[in-house]
């Protein structure tokens, strides 16, 4: 998993996870790319506890 050290600081900054960050938060062009990819990780990591654990996560 990627460390999207680009967008810590704006997360940090509005109070919001990486993978919500909008461009009212700063996050434009490639950054917003990387907002994307972000939540796709961390949707995917997610998916892969969940079925560890027995859950369905959507």
């Amino acid at each position: 998993m990627k460390d999207y050290r680009s967008l810590m600081p704006m997360a940090q900054e509005s109070q919001k996870p990486m993978f919500s960050l909008k461009p009212a938060d700063g996050a434009i062009g490639g950054q917003q790319a990387a907002v994307k990819d972000c939540y796709n990780d961390f949707l995917a990591l997610a998916r892969r506890i969940g079925e560890a654990c027995g859950f369905a996560v959507p």
